[in-house]
């Protein structure tokens, strides 16, 4: 009896020893799957990301136009009732107008693209004022473009005498601008005229000083 339990002792202890070398061994066989599934997994990870590196994603970019000019200060004003009581107060103002620029009210005489081409008045006195116009939120492409034909030195689209109308310019173009040229032969104070009529009706069209 003794010889038989200690062959069934070392049959069990043999069993143990087999099971936790199996055991061990699977345990190391499902950690090196493991292993190469995330190695794989990563690898393809960052090959996606170097597929998808390589490609721009197009984004709507709006077209933009700015262009710097001058204009002739008269004067300021926190209303527009105040700004045309003084614009009807000195006669030398006649052919000046008012352009609203974040609630403020501006008198302007005169709206040149070159600095050196500036006048100005004593009476009252007026004094340089420089300012760019920028159209980038504007959704017309008519009106985006202004401040580029208002800058343009040749004043190419000033020519208010012809019939023909330019499919690149607002629909009123040719009325607004024949309008402003009965105010002034001046082409620095038609350019303020039919600038601060597009102004008050396009909001997007901005003046930045």
């Amino acid at each position: 009896m003794k010889i038989v339990s200690r062959v069934i002792r070392k049959q069990i202890i043999q069993a143990i020893l087999i099971g936790g070398v199996v055991g061990l061994f699977g345990v190391a066989i499902f950690l090196g799957v493991l292993q190469a599934s995330n190695q794989i997994s990563q690898k393809k990870e960052g090959e996606s990301q170097g597929v998808s590196g390589d490609k721009t994603v197009p984004t709507a970019v709006e077209s933009s136009a700015s262009s710097m000019f001058y204009a002739s200060q008269a004067g300021v004003f926190s209303n527009y009732e105040s700004a045309s009581v003084f614009l009807a107060e000195y006669p030398t103002l006649a052919e000046g107008t008012i352009v609203e620029v974040d609630g403020k009210f501006y008198v302007w005489t005169s709206m040149v693209i070159e600095e050196s081409k500036l006048t100005f008045l004593e009476k009252p006195p007026t004094f340089k004022k420089a300012f760019s116009v920028v159209s980038g939120n504007c959704t017309d492409a008519k009106i985006a473009e202004l401040p580029v034909v208002l800058a343009d030195k040749n004043a190419a689209k000033f020519n208010f005498q012809e019939t023909a109308k330019d499919s690149t310019l607002p629909a009123d173009w040719q009325t607004i601008g024949t309008a402003a040229s009965k105010i002034s032969k001046d082409l620095n104070i038609v350019r303020l005229q039919v600038f601060a009529h597009y102004k008050s009706k396009n909001a997007c069209l901005q003046v930045k000083f």
